[in-house]
């Protein structure tokens, strides 16, 4: 006895001609899906709109003004007239530029790795259960709460030559005379330990909050098979602060490449040109005398310098995205 199957491959019999021999439903799924988004999409806008308008007017427009000015000659008083690459041409063989990128990087050398090291030992002091740690915390952070520019005039107040407290400690108690500002490389030196003392109770809060937001079922655990002290630190606390690590790198690399304010205040890129950092060296160019197509060239070239070495590191400290249980 031979029983008839049907055959489903096939479009049934009685379907219009023209019609779609397909499956239907996954159709009508895409179709209630791109309404569905749609809808989303037209209630979002009226909350994004203000943010894009904001965004457009105050880093989309100015960057591309400075886009354009960088193929421009003269100024803004005389007129611009178009120069094509002759900016970028005259950046790649300034010598000062040169030196200005190299001072740069000698204060990212001496402020980074200091600033990462002193930071997340003071953060994993800060995550520790000691008492009259809020005392602490509150201590530490207040210098952050300083602006630059008077964070700059403390410190040079502190070393000056006839009445700073600290130049007094160093020269009449010690007897040692230090050319706080007098001298290129203890002034560099100098600049990246007031950076740290300024910028050290906001870094160390952001480690404090990485180590405290590792488990402590995970530390139990790690004590429990014979880790402690520095076994504890550099295998378990270390791996999985990976990601903060990677963020306070950023940011204090960036801030390294755009030190300014200490500058402005304490040295006036001096002595000579021994602390003459790249940003001083472009506000100097832009209100000083100087050309602001020229300056606004060498923006662009210290924004790509900043964007490379921040993609390195974001690729030497991406972590492997493994969550902890």
């Amino acid at each position: 006895m031979s029983v008839n199957v049907p055959d489903r491959t096939r479009a049934p019999a009685n379907l219009p001609a023209g019609a779609p021999s397909g499956p239907v439903r996954p159709r009508r799924a895409r179709l209630v899906r791109l309404r569905r988004g749609l809808t989303n999409l037209a209630q979002a806008v009226p909350f994004l709109v203000p943010k894009a308008v904001v965004f457009g007017l105050f880093v989309l427009a100015p960057f591309a003004y400075t886009v354009v000015l960088t193929f421009q000659r003269g100024s803004l008083l005389s007129g611009l007239t178009f120069a094509g690459l002759e900016n970028y041409r005259t950046v790649f063989t300034d010598d000062l530029f040169r030196q200005t990128l190299m001072n740069t990087a000698l204060f990212m050398l001496i402020c980074v790795p200091l600033t990462i090291v002193v930071t997340m030992l003071v953060g994993l002091l800060l995550s520790s259960s000691i008492r009259g740690m809020s005392a602490y915390r509150t201590l530490i952070y207040l210098p952050s709460l300083l602006s630059v520019v008077a964070t700059g005039l403390i410190w040079k107040i502190m070393v000056d030559s006839e009445y700073g407290p600290l130049n007094a400690l160093f020269s009449r108690l010690l007897g040692i005379d230090v050319p706080w500002l007098t001298d290129g490389t203890v002034a560099m030196v100098f600049l990246a330990l007031i950076t740290l003392w300024s910028t050290c109770g906001f870094y160390s809060i952001i480690f404090m909050a990485g180590f405290n937001n590792i488990p402590t079922t995970v530390l139990e655990a790690a004590r429990i098979d014979g880790a402690s002290g520095w076994r504890l630190f550099t295998a378990i606390k270390l791996p999985l602060v990976r990601p903060v690590l990677q963020l306070v790198l950023i940011l204090v690399t960036i801030n390294s490449i755009q030190v300014f304010d200490l500058v402005f205040v304490l040295t006036n890129g001096g002595p000579g040109t021994a602390t003459y950092t790249a940003l001083w060296y472009i506000y100097q160019s832009a209100f000083n005398g100087g050309s602001l197509s020229y300056a606004a060239t060498m923006s662009i070239i210290l924004l790509l310098v900043t964007a490379v070495i921040s993609a390195v590191f974001i690729g030497r400290t991406r972590s492997d995205g493994a969550d902890y249980e």
